[in-house]
C-alpha cells in the first residue's frame, strides 16, 4: 500500500514538472486571453513624490517560486547573503523546504510566502517598488500581461508577508520589460504601449514610439516616471521584453547585447544603441554603454544583481568568458558569478528572480549617513572622512551614503548630498 502511494506521488509530481507553463502564450491561454482585462485592479496612487526603486539598489532577499525555475545551486548562492522568499503552495511547502535543505541551503535565510502560483516567472508578474512622499516603501502594481490569476496575486501577496502599503494601477505590463534607473527614468519595448487598448497603437516598429499618454500618465502617477523611453524591440521574437537585450546596470551605465553584422537583427540592434547613447543619464552626461556579444543569441543581458554580486546566465560557449569580462569592466567591485541553466535567449536568469528592496534602509533618508534622522552638515563631513578612507562604514552607512546607486562610495556622492542639504 505505501509503495502505491509513492508511486502516486512520483505521477503527480512528474505531472506538475512536466506541465510548467511557458513564458509566452499557450494556444489556451491566447484564445483566453480577453480574460486579462478581467484581472485589473485600481487604488490611488501613493503619495507623491514617488521614485521608483532600481534593481541594482540595496536588496533584502530574492523573490523565486516552487516549483523551482532555477537550480538549487543559484539559491544556495542567493541565501548566503540574502533572504530567499519562495512562493509555495500550502501543500507543496514541505518539498520546497526538502528541496533547499538537502542542496545545503542556508536555511536561515528561507521565507515562504504561502500561495498559489500558475508559473515560475517572478519577475514578469512579481512586484514594482516604490518610496513615497513620506520615504516609506510600497508595492505598486500592475495587470500581469498573462491570463495567470495566480501570478497576477503574487505582488498583493508579498504585500500582505512583508506588511507593506499595496497600491494597484489599471495597466497591463510585465516585469522583464521594465528597466528604471531609480531616478525617474525607465525604458521598455512596445508592447508597454500596444498591449494597453487605451494607447490605440500597433507601432511595432518605431525607435521612439510615439507617446501614449495614457500609460506615461500612470508611469508618473504612481511609479514617478516621468521619463519613458519605449522603442521597438529590436529582437523581433514573440516575448518582446526589455531584459531579452538589455537593462540598466546603474544609473549611469547600461547593457546591450551586439551581434555580427551578418546577424537578421544586427540593424534594429544598433538603432536601439545609437538611440539609448543620446539619453542622459541622472549625473547629466549621456548614458555609458557596455556591449556584450551574443552572436548566438545568449542571454547575457538576463542576468540579475543583488548587491555586490551580479548572477550571469552562462551558456557553455566559447563567448561566455568574454561576456563575464564585459560585466567586470561595467561592474568593477562586484563579484561576477555564472550559472548554467536551462535558459533560452527568451528567458534566462532574470526572469525567474526578483529582488526584494532592503525594507530596513527606508527607515532612513538616503544621505542621512550618521542616521539620526537629519540631513545636514554632519552627514557631509562623515561622507567625506568615509571617501578619504579616514573612517569605515557600515554596510547600512555605506548604501545611504552611495547617492546615485552605482556602488562606489566616491565625490560624486558627496557632491550629491552637498545639493541635498543645501537645497
Amino acid at each position: 500500500m505505501i509503495y502505491r502511494f509513492q508511486i502516486l506521488l512520483i505521477v503527480c509530481f512528474s505531472f506538475i514538472y512536466s506541465h510548467e507553463l511557458p513564458i509566452g502564450f499557450t494556444d489556451e491561454e491566447w484564445a483566453n486571453r480577453d480574460l486579462i482585462q478581467s484581472m485589473g485592479r485600481e487604488t490611488d496612487p501613493p503619495i507623491g513624490p514617488i521614485r521608483s526603486i532600481a534593481e541594482y539598489e540595496p536588496m533584502q532577499g530574492a523573490l523565486i517560486r516552487y516549483p523551482f525555475g532555477i537550480s538549487t545551486a543559484i539559491i544556495k548562492e542567493i541565501a548566503e547573503d540574502i533572504k530567499v522568499y519562495c512562493l509555495v503552495s500550502s501543500g507543496l511547502q514541505n518539498s520546497a523546504y526538502n528541496s533547499m535543505n538537502n542542496a545545503d541551503v542556508n536555511m536561515d535565510n528561507v521565507e515562504f510566502i504561502l500561495g498559489s502560483t500558475d508559473s515560475y516567472w517572478t519577475r514578469d508578474y512579481g512586484p514594482w517598488w516604490v518610496v513615497d512622499g513620506n520615504g516609506d516603501i510600497g508595492i505598486v502594481d500592475f495587470t500581469y500581461n498573462r491570463p495567470r490569476p495566480n501570478d497576477n496575486d503574487a505582488p498583493l501577496k508579498v504585500s500582505d508577508y512583508l506588511d507593506v502599503p499595496y497600491y494597484s494601477a489599471d495597466f497591463v505590463s510585465t516585469g522583464g520589460n521594465y528597466m528604471t534607473d531609480g531616478f525617474g527614468m525607465s525604458a521598455s519595448t512596445h508592447i508597454a504601449y500596444t498591449e494597453n487598448n487605451e494607447c490605440n497603437t500597433n507601432d511595432q516598429s518605431s525607435v521612439p514610439l510615439s507617446p501614449c499618454n495614457y500609460v506615461d500618465g500612470i508611469m508618473d502617477d504612481y511609479y514617478g516616471i516621468d521619463e519613458y523611453h519605449v522603442v521597438s524591440d529590436p529582437n523581433n521574437e514573440y516575448i518582446d521584453h526589455i531584459d531579452c537585450w538589455g537593462k540598466f546596470l546603474s544609473p549611469t551605465k547600461m547593457l546591450i547585447r551586439s551581434v555580427p553584422t551578418s546577424h537578421s537583427q544586427y540593424n534594429e540592434i544598433e538603432e536601439v544603441v545609437n538611440y539609448f547613447e543620446q539619453v542622459i543619464s541622472s549625473n547629466g552626461e549621456p548614458l555609458e554603454i557596455f556591449r556584450v556579444y551574443t552572436p548566438n543569441d545568449q542571454p547575457y543581458t538576463n542576468s540579475i544583481i543583488l548587491n555586490e554580486k551580479v548572477l550571469v546566465p552562462i551558456m557553455n560557449s566559447s563567448w561566455d568568458d568574454e561576456a563575464l569580462e564585459i560585466y567586470e569592466a561595467a561592474l568593477p567591485g562586484y563579484e561576477i558569478l555564472p550559472f548554467t541553466g536551462t535558459w533560452q535567449s527568451t528567458d534566462a536568469l532574470h526572469c525567474r528572480v526578483k529582488g526584494i528592496p532592503d525594507l530596513s534602509l527606508f527607515d532612513y533618508i538616503q544621505g542621512d549617513v550618521n542616521t539620526d534622522g537629519v540631513l545636514n552638515v554632519l552627514d557631509i563631513v562623515l561622507s567625506v572622512n568615509f571617501v578619504l578612507g579616514l573612517d569605515s562604514p557600515s554596510s547600512t552607512q555605506y548604501n545611504l551614503g552611495d547617492m546615485n546607486s552605482d556602488g562606489v562610495l566616491n565625490i560624486l556622492d558627496v557632491i550629491l548630498l552637498v545639493n541635498e542639504v543645501i537645497e
